[in-house]
């Protein structure tokens, strides 16, 4: 859908919240605090509607990324549109010119919907290719930090490859399909295994990986296939596709946007994972979306993430407990008299 289709089926708000409402609700409209079907659209605000069941007021914007929002539906969609078409990102600064709306709006509206791009369900299966890569700014942009004092990618060093201080991406993607990324800090055999589980139907799969050493141990969870870059030849077993998909993003980060925090990195990366997986679908993508979206609780709270953004996109990982022996001494028991 473009922006022309847009504008011509979502032209007005009624229309928009129309459309939100069918699509959240489908005929009957329901409470979005209990699900009660006791309600009775307000005459004081369009949109609003009355529960006879909690005694509460509500819209259909409660619990997904357009709640408390003070911009129009209409040039919701219209960022929505942008940022779906174009595949290679679309940087806030550019969104907000061509939009007509601050630059502050444009960031924190264009990070709502990346939100709503996030996909915990998928699970790879079939022949994989596993890489990491690293991921910084060119030196030459040295950019001051964001507001928030988050590290900028650029302040790190330039050393390239493994043993780098740069920010360390693994993926995992299918041949032919979808593809999944995560920020791991210590590339160790531990984590990679952890991500590899999570994220993969073991089963039913095959995984090709470099020699890295942090692979080994790979054979115990996996059929594991070891390609070695200086004996590779054309048509054998490669890792060219997820290598190829790092030069998709790294090429979009370079032409799209200046400069990137390493907090609000699993975002970006969380936009170009969507697109990827969804690079061969043309009809359906919007109202996918918007479904997605509808689900989605509110994350971002006065500008800024309500929770570390590894934690909205990756999940709370679990914590392992260690295990403390505690030696106690014996006595003797005592005699009682």
């Amino acid at each position: 859908m473009n922006l022309r289709e847009i504008d011509k089926k979502f032209g007005t708000q009624a229309k928009c919240l129309s459309y939100l409402e069918k699509m959240r609700w489908g005929k009957v409209v329901k409470c979005s605090y209990c699900l009660s079907e006791r309600t009775h659209p307000s005459k004081s605000e369009e949109g609003r509607h009355y529960c006879y069941n909690c005694k509460r007021s509500f819209t259909v914007f409660v619990g997904t990324i357009f709640e408390d929002t003070r911009l129009d539906l209409p040039t919701w969609f219209k960022i929505i549109t942008l940022m779906l078409n174009n595949r290679m990102g679309f940087a806030s600064k550019q969104l907000a010119s061509q939009i007509g709306c601050s630059l502050k709006t444009a960031w924190l509206t264009s990070m709502k919907v990346r939100c709503a791009m996030i996909d915990r369900d998928t699970k790879l299966h079939g022949v994989l290719q596993m890489d990491e890569s690293y991921f910084s700014a060119s030196s030459s942009k040295k950019l001051k930090k964001y507001a928030d004092n988050a590290p900028v990618l650029s302040t790190v060093t330039q050393k390239r490859g493994r043993g780098t201080n740069k920010t360390a991406v693994v993926g995992i993607v299918e041949t032919g399909g979808s593809v999944r990324t995560k920020i791991i800090d210590k590339l160790t055999t531990r984590n990679l295994l952890g991500m590899l589980k999570n994220y993969v139907r073991t089963d039913e799969s095959v995984l090709v990986t470099d020699g890295f050493r942090s692979y080994a141990q790979m054979d115990e969870a996996i059929e594991h296939v070891v390609v070695k870059h200086s004996e590779r030849k054309k048509g054998h077993v490669n890792t060219n596709t997820i290598e190829g998909y790092w030069s998709i993003i790294k090429n979009g980060i370079k032409g799209n946007y200046r400069s990137l925090s390493k907090k609000y990195l699993p975002f970006y990366l969380v936009q170009y994972e969507y697109q990827y997986n969804r690079r061969n679908r043309k009809v359906g993508l919007f109202d996918e979306f918007i479904k997605n979206a509808l689900h989605d609780e509110s994350v971002m709270l006065n500008y800024k993430p309500i929770k570390p953004p590894k934690i909205i996109v990756y999940g709370k990982e679990p914590r392992i407990k260690k295990v403390v022996k505690v030696i106690r001494k014996r006595g003797r028991p005592k005699k009682v008299a």
